[in-house]
């Protein structure tokens, strides 16, 4: 295997210069003489660079800043405020509704005018007994067209009593204070607890989306926390690769200069050292992404990228692991995504329940006062202020309004239906995650082992190889080898220390078994909030 593929499966990054030499062999075994992986790897300079530092940084303390610096985290809060701005809209919606109207009006000119004429006849004088003179209708005159009122005794016209013209003038200028109050009764019995408890329920599911996400995304740094780790261990032991080759390559040098080397074997060794060269490059680049991925993650600028986790130790066995069946019904019950769409579907169901009300007769009582200057209710207008009022009661129904909720029950109904499909996808998802984690834990814990007995056949091979070169019994090409096999040997081990971390972290993520860290988050109104 070349030396530039092994680094790029180890995701190789840059790392101190100039290490000492590797620890021989001797000086990773017990007393028993059993190769001893981990203190090789405790000795040179990999352990000198994964040392853990005072003060360095960890998994967790890049979780919690993660999540206290992380955007998505913010607008879930805001997400949160938002349905509960919601909630207390949906709360007014079902108050009494309290109104008042002040106005003036200035109007045209005009009158109501009842005419005027003849209205009443009468004689003289009265009868002698004290009666009215009776009125009757007869000509004005004998041979007169015309008729008038006369006497029904004698036939004679009667004194003609002419009446004004009647006229009502309307007030010019009108005032006007009026309140009014309607309460939906209907609304009351029928929408109101559902609506109420769908808007909680809309709120307790992003409430749990936010968690979900606060999960997310310490997950997502502890795993960015250990590929930078990662990268430090392939730039270190690539670079202490290509200072051993340097040293060879300065013997075979040697040897050639005293003919006991050919022009090819060295040319062989400076075409190794141009491919390590190569491979550094490649891992300085895979380290400053690294590096500069978490502090973008982080949001520091100034954030010091030092060791604080030991990652060569190999870390505590997950307690109450079960089997995989076990794992996935775990996070079925315990992932928060699964509970948010949840409580999702059943925020539409109380949706449904509060939009049946649609298909009623809508029920509102009500109640006005108007002090106005003229008030309209008192005959004739004056412009004084007077006071009146008004209750009552109506019960309505339209048809329109009962189609439309039909086809918002139908809308509720489709958004349900599409949520029970999201959450079976998620279930399925969930199960294939928790899997993929299981298996990669499982393997993991393999490769540690198999990486333990390969990196001691390949150190041992090397040396070997180095003391038969010594001896002119190997070639150029068997250094070589040896060397590449050695290192790939070192990026294995290393990288499944890391491996067995990182699969323990999405397996907990998995499993539902972190819990979110209640810490402040960035805030956009004021982009200085932390936890």
């Amino acid at each position: 295997m070349s030396l530039v593929w092994s680094v790029a499966l180890a995701l190789a990054a840059p790392a101190p210069q100039g290490p000492p030499p590797p620890p021989s062999p001797a000086a990773a075994t017990t007393d028993s003489g059993v190769f001893d992986a981990q203190a090789y790897l405790r000795q040179g300079p990999l352990a000198e660079a994964l040392a853990p530092q005072p003060g360095g940084l960890t998994a967790d303390k890049v979780a919690v800043q993660a999540v206290a610096e992380s955007p998505a985290v913010a607008a879930k809060e805001a997400q949160i405020q938002a349905a509960a701005a919601k909630l207390d809209q949906t709360m007014i919606a079902f108050l009494p509704q309290i109104s008042g109207k002040a106005g003036y009006t200035r109007l045209s000119k005009a009158a109501i005018n009842f005419g005027g004429g003849y209205s009443v006849g009468a004689a003289t004088g009265p009868e002698a007994d004290g009666d009215p003179i009776p009125i009757g209708i007869g000509p004005c005159a004998q041979g007169s067209p015309q008729m008038c009122t006369v006497d029904p005794n004698t036939g004679q016209p009667l004194t003609l009593v002419v009446a004004p013209p009647f006229k009502l003038q309307i007030p010019l200028n009108s005032y006007s204070l009026q309140a009014q109050l309607s309460v939906p009764i209907s609304d009351y019995i029928l929408s109101l607890l559902p609506a109420k408890r769908g808007s909680e329920t809309r709120r307790d599911a992003v409430a749990l989306a936010r968690d979900a996400e606060r999960i997310k995304v310490e997950t997502d740094a502890r795993l960015a926390y250990y590929n930078w780790l990662r990268t430090i261990a392939s730039v270190v032991a690539v670079e202490d690769s290509l200072r051993r080759v340097k040293a060879r390559a300065v013997d075979v040098e040697n040897l050639f200069n005293a003919g006991s080397a050919t022009k090819a074997e060295v040319m062989r060794l400076a075409a190794q050292i141009a491919q390590i060269e190569q491979a550094i490059n490649d891992a300085q680049a895979f380290r400053t992404t690294a590096e500069q991925g978490l502090v973008i993650m982080l949001n520091d600028p100034d954030l010091g990228l030092v060791p604080g986790e030991d990652v060569i130790e190999l870390p505590p066995d997950m307690p109450d692991l079960g089997n995989l069946d076990s794992l996935i019904r775990e996070a079925h019950s315990k992932r928060l995504e699964l509970k948010s769409m949840e409580k999702s579907i059943g925020a539409v169901d109380y949706g449904i329940k509060a939009t049946r009300a649609g298909y009623f007769p809508r029920l509102d009582a009500f109640a006005e006062a108007t002090y106005a200057n003229p008030n309209q209710r008192f005959f004739p207008l004056a412009p004084e202020w007077r006071g009146s009022w008004s209750v009552g009661a109506q019960l309505t129904y339209s048809l329109n309004s009962a189609l439309r909720t039909r086809a918002e029950i139908r809308e509720y109904k489709a958004n349900k239906r599409e949520l029970v499909a999201q959450v079976e996808q998620l279930r399925r998802g969930i199960a294939l995650e928790v899997t993929q984690a299981y298996l990669a834990r499982n393997k993991a814990i393999a490769d540690i082992e198999l990486s333990a007995r390969t990196l001691e056949s390949a150190v041992e091979a090397y040396r070997v190889a180095s003391e038969l070169f010594a001896a002119g019994s190997a070639t150029t090409n068997d250094i070589i080898d040896a060397e590449a096999d050695q290192l790939t040997a070192i990026l294995r081990i290393v990288n499944s220390r890391i491996d067995l971390r990182t699969a323990n972290a999405r397996l907990l993520y998995a499993t539902g078994r972190l819990k979110p860290n209640n810490v402040q988050v960035y805030d956009t109104r004021d982009k200085a909030t932390r936890g």
